[in-house]
């Protein structure tokens, strides 16, 4: 009987412009936004039988094979001899060990190596900086218990 009343009769604009006239009707329109957007959301929404179909875990094989070589030495490939059985064989393999071994240390020498001029003009370095720090601590009323021979600068002395 209400939807006669409304559908017969419809209410003044004044009683529209009223506050509650107008909540009830943002009201009405909110809950026709809300069903709309319900309403594409389900129609978006996919759905999958996962009911028929069985998920197998993938099966992972994983092979291992330990190593105990250090990896930055080259490996040796020949003969080889355990627990003394074969004392020739075994005598080769120590000597081709100590000289690969003696490689290794000639060649980490080497890199470390410096030329007599090199050193030289290192100490030159070292010694200038010496002085200076030296100067500095005297300068600053401070003594110096030992006192060094005075050289010239351009002279070196190679070290035995």
């Amino acid at each position: 009987m209400a939807d006669n009343k409304k559908e017969g009769k419809k209410a003044s604009s004044r009683l529209l412009g009223m506050k509650f006239m107008q909540r009830s009707m943002e009201k009405e329109m909110q809950e026709q936004l809300e069903k709309e957007r319900k309403r594409v959301i389900s129609e978006a929404e996919w759905v999958l039988d996962t009911k028929d179909t069985t998920i197998q875990k993938p099966k992972i094989h994983i092979e291992v094979q330990p190593s105990f070589l250090p990896f930055t030495q080259d490996t040796t490939a020949g003969r080889r001899s355990f627990k003394s059985f074969n004392k020739l064989v075994e005598a080769n393999a120590d000597q081709e060990e100590k000289s690969q071994r003696l490689a290794r240390e000639e060649k980490a020498e080497e890199a470390t190596r410096i030329s007599d001029k090199e050193f030289g003009k290192q100490m030159q370095t070292v010694r200038s900086v010496s002085k200076k720090t030296s100067q500095k601590r005297k300068a600053d009323g401070e003594k110096t218990s030992a006192k060094k021979p005075k050289m010239a600068s351009n002279t070196f002395i190679k070290p035995e």
